[in-house]
């Protein structure tokens, strides 16, 4: 009985703990992931414990909405079983080139933008929560060029040879942020509306997430 009673605090700062922290976790297993398939193959067990981080993460941000819960976690489930076990069935190019993630970051993303921008009160968590879904929108674009590059190799360019994952994971960034060093080019007609559309939706995402933060400091303004 005693021991019961102890474990029982435990269980509960531990709730506590992923609840309060939910998107900073969120945003610590994004940064995880993009990092390590950014980094030139990867070894599998780490990418795959990576994504594990983040499909973990995003059911426990989700926890009261079981729609969308559900909806993550079974995509999550999936990718992960792709991961682990893709080696050894044969599977359709665009399935192996990371269109199933595509979905998965996707998902994550227009789930957790209305719980992000609606938090309250606005407190640092807002932010780490924000900066999730930004690197959400650049992994599923990496993921998307990989894809466009398997269906058409001409599609990109640039002077070190084929582009791999990694090499995708940073032009999406560069092109996320408006950057475009330039080192690597968008020539195929998918390719290049892909970049630009990239290139829009990082630049509306930064607009949205500025307004709507205002509008949750005014709101707070009010209330006192």
């Amino acid at each position: 009985m005693v021991r019961l009673l102890s474990i029982q605090p435990r269980r509960c700062f531990l709730n506590l703990f992923l609840l309060r922290y939910r998107f900073r976790l969120l945003f610590a297993s994004s940064v995880c992931l993009t990092v390590i398939v950014g980094w030139p193959q990867p070894p599998k067990w780490l990418e795959l414990g990576a994504l594990l981080l983040l499909v973990l993460a995003g059911i426990n941000t989700l926890r009261h909405r079981q729609v969308f819960l559900r909806l993550v976690g079974t995509i999550g489930t999936l990718n992960l079983l792709l991961l682990a076990f893709g080696n050894w069935l044969t599977l359709p190019a665009p399935i192996t080139n990371g269109l199933a993630l595509i979905f998965l970051y996707l998902a994550l993303f227009f789930t957790l933008f209305r719980r992000v921008t609606h938090e309250r009160p606005v407190t640092s968590e807002l932010l780490y929560g924000m900066t999730a879904l930004y690197l959400q929108i650049a992994l599923a674009f990496a993921f998307g060029y990989q894809v466009i590059g398997g269906f058409w190799p001409d599609a990109f360019y640039s002077e070190q040879g084929p582009l791999q994952l990694d090499d995708f994971i940073y032009f999406s960034l560069t092109t996320l942020t408006t950057l475009g060093y330039g080192d690597i080019h968008a020539i195929g007609p998918a390719a290049r509306l892909l970049a630009v559309s990239e290139a829009v939706v990082g630049v509306l995402f930064i607009a949205l997430a500025v307004a709507r933060s205002l509008s949750l400091l005014n709101d707070k303004d009010e209330s006192f």
